[in-house]
């Protein structure tokens, strides 16, 4: 078995704050991981740091970039044991959408119209919750609380299979002990 892990976690940005102001929920961004130490997360948002208009499929890490700035802010981890063969069908979608680079945009018009309960689906274009939702309905493990372009992210804390493994400071996310029955790569 392998695990997978998303990253529930509050960025003090612009838009982070504008959409805790909107929601009132505790976490506004979502992302997730493959990687047994816990360092590297894939997700939707800015690609640029200090401008959060150029946006789609990005590569984040722990102690780099918008994460390492909000390193205080609070987060939840989750992990999802899933088989060899799901796991390697995970890092091969993963692989699509980085050789796909240039096409993925973040998905402007869908963020008020998902905080309306009005899905919407463009082509090439995600939420950061809707392209974490994309990945973990593509295991087959788990069962969205919402239709995929609906959900935000906390709703990912609804979801039955995902196990709660840290809560804390994000900056310590990749610090606790790897839970039981878990590989070490």
């Amino acid at each position: 078995m392998k695990t997978v892990y998303v990253l529930l976690s509050r960025t003090n940005t612009v838009c982070g704050r504008l959409i805790r102001m909107t929601t009132a929920c505790r976490y506004n961004h979502v992302s997730i991981s493959l990687d047994a130490d816990r360092q590297t997360f894939y997700s939707f948002a800015r690609r640029r740091m200090h401008n959060p208009l150029v946006a789609g499929f990005i590569r984040e890490g722990l102690h780099s970039g918008i994460f390492y700035q909000n390193r205080m802010q609070p987060c939840a981890l989750y992990a999802l044991e899933v088989s060899e063969e799901i796991f390697a069908a995970l890092e091969a979608k993963i692989e699509t959408f980085f050789a796909q680079y240039d096409r993925y945009r973040y998905n402007f018009l869908g963020v008020p119209l998902c905080y309306l309960g009005i899905p919407y689906a463009r082509r090439h274009h995600y939420l950061c919750s809707q392209f974490v939702a994309q990945m973990l309905a593509d295991t087959g493990l788990c069962t969205l609380p919402k239709p995929l372009w609906l959900m935000q992210p906390m709703d990912f804390i609804a979801i039955p299979e995902l196990r709660l493994i840290y809560t804390g400071p994000l900056g310590m996310a990749d610090q606790h002990p790897i839970p039981q029955g878990e590989d070490e790569e």
